[in-house]
């Protein structure tokens, strides 16, 4: 089976037999309660693979990205080697953050004390020298993290002894290896925005389908609509994958020569637990890393990456690059307001559970039960 016949289920189909008829929506409390807040994060994010964002955000040696992974504070920084470094975004003196934001440095270099680090976080630097022994800080280095590079993204981890993520989502990159993503450019990236809403339901609104016609209405609502949802494989413990596909009309031209019929018009969205969310179109991807903040504040990392196809081939392809984001920040903005709206309904602290849309809100369920196994709330 070629990975595009693997999406064999659409809405004018009878649902199919592992779908359930009826599934219930997390109760409000799971938005809005501040201890159950603090759990899933430490146990999800201290416990698993988490995306950070795009490998191609820092091409260069001494390129970095800040982030947090759950609440922990992170250095991702390019090597001289070419390799890609997590580090513990502390000093060992006295715990200052590092390094803010993203950019390009020679050194690490700790603004209160000027303790200074290697790009590998080898400590070579300390002022007054003499005011420590020596066996204390010689060989010190900042604590790092497991990284891996896949698929163009950086995947992080505190452990250091789980399935590798090319292992866990080998099934998704079997069927999007045609896109070639990790050769996409990464042209488009917004490192802090602020979404006044719990991470989850960020994450429920961007892989279901049922919102797509009626939330957006301004960008890709009328191209992609709900009516002409796919559906992947179900049941995956790591990803959920579905298509927002493309009206005849609407259907892209594609420069990618390697793409069939079928993948020329599917919008693959596809949510990669706990916390990357990937929307692959035949000449571009829409992602998105989110970071929990507190029980109802979230940072949205989000950018846009090119086919090179495209950008190699198509007559005007800073055009086109200007075209998409100008429509997807409209998106991403419908879709920030209605999650906010979301979070502000959910304070009104009901006992009652909603409902969730069989099939349209199924993988709403698969992210709750990959919720559970890891946190048991």
């Amino acid at each position: 089976m070629t990975p595009s016949k693997q999406f064999n289920y659409t809405l004018d189909q009878p649902l199919a037999p592992n779908f359930p008829s009826r599934m219930q929506a997390s109760k409000q409390q799971t938005f809005t309660d501040p201890n159950l807040f603090r759990n899933q994060v430490t146990s999800i994010f201290d416990h698993d693979w988490v995306m950070i964002g795009r490998a191609g955000a820092i091409p260069n040696p001494g390129d970095y990205i800040t982030a947090y992974l759950g609440q922990r504070p992170i250095i991702v920084m390019r090597q001289q080697d070419g390799s890609i470094r997590t580090m513990a975004n502390y000093c060992l003196h006295r715990y200052v953050k590092l390094l803010d934001g993203c950019g390009s440095t020679k050194s690490i270099v700790c603004p209160y004390h000027c303790w200074t680090y290697k790009l590998d976080g080898e400590l070579i630097g300390v002022p007054d020298r003499q005011g420590f022994r020596s066996d204390d800080i010689d060989g010190l280095a900042l604590e790092t993290l497991a990284t891996e590079e896949y698929l163009g993204y950086v995947f992080v981890s505190l452990k250091k002894d789980l399935q590798p993520v090319s292992e866990r989502l080998k099934n998704l990159s079997l069927m999007l290896q045609s896109f070639e993503l990790d050769r996409y450019e990464d042209r488009h990236v917004v490192h802090e925005e602020h979404w006044n809403a719990n991470w989850k339901l960020i994450y429920h609104n961007f892989i279901e389908s049922y919102h797509t016609t009626y939330t957006h209405t301004k960008s890709i609502g009328p191209a992609n609509p709900t009516k002409l949802v796919e559906y992947g494989p179900i049941g995956d413990p790591n990803f959920t994958i579905h298509s927002n596909s493309y009206t005849h009309e609407h259907q892209p031209d594609s420069y990618n020569p390697h793409l069939d019929d079928a993948e020329r018009r599917r919008f693959y969205v596809a949510g990669i637990f706990p916390n990357g969310l990937v929307a692959v179109d035949p000449n571009f991807v829409w992602w998105m890393a989110l970071e929990p903040k507190a029980v109802d504040q979230t940072n949205a990392r989000w950018g846009l990456s090119f086919s090179h196809h495209a950008m190699t081939t198509m007559a005007e392809p800073e055009k086109f690059v200007e075209e998409i984001v100008n429509v997807i920040e409209i998106a991403t903005a419908e879709d920030k307001e209605m999650v906010e709206r979301m979070q502000a309904g959910a304070n009104f602290g009901s006992e009652k559970a909603g409902l969730l849309h069989a099939p349209l809100e199924l993988y709403i369920k698969e992210f709750d039960d990959y919720v559970m196994r890891l946190s048991g709330s």
